[in-house]
């Protein structure tokens, strides 16, 4: 099994390249948080939420905040989906990725893993 720290550095090395990307490839901005968010929303569900789960009972509220935040970047994925949506809707995207990845570094600080330990 991996480590939380592991997968934070995993999905931030994939959002490094749909960065990096876009910008090849001349995306378009709604492109961009599109992809950032659907790669979140899976890194999230499928991995890094499952290996917080796993640790200690006291990162539970940290665990509550990055559900609310994934809820909220869900809606703005479907947002982005549509033909007209928000004008605000890749600011936003960009916000709870970013809130996302400082909670999961606080997450990460606060208790070393069993790998870390050993």
């Amino acid at each position: 099994m991996t480590t939380l720290r592991e997968e934070i550095d995993r999905w931030e090395a994939d959002l490094e390249n749909i960065a990096e990307a876009s910008q090849c490839n001349d995306w378009f901005l709604e492109e961009q948080r599109l992809a950032e968010a659907l790669h979140t929303i899976t890194a999230f569900r499928e991995r890094i939420v499952p290996t917080l789960t796993a640790r200690q009972p006291h990162e539970t509220v940290i665990l509550a905040e990055i559900e609310r935040l994934l809820d909220s970047l869900e809606l703005l994925r479907d947002d982005l989906y549509r033909t007209v949506h928000p004008a605000d809707s890749y600011l936003e995207v960009a916000e709870k990725v970013a809130s996302l990845r400082t909670l999961v570094r606080v997450a990460a600080s606060l208790t070393p893993s069993l790998e870390d330990a050993q």
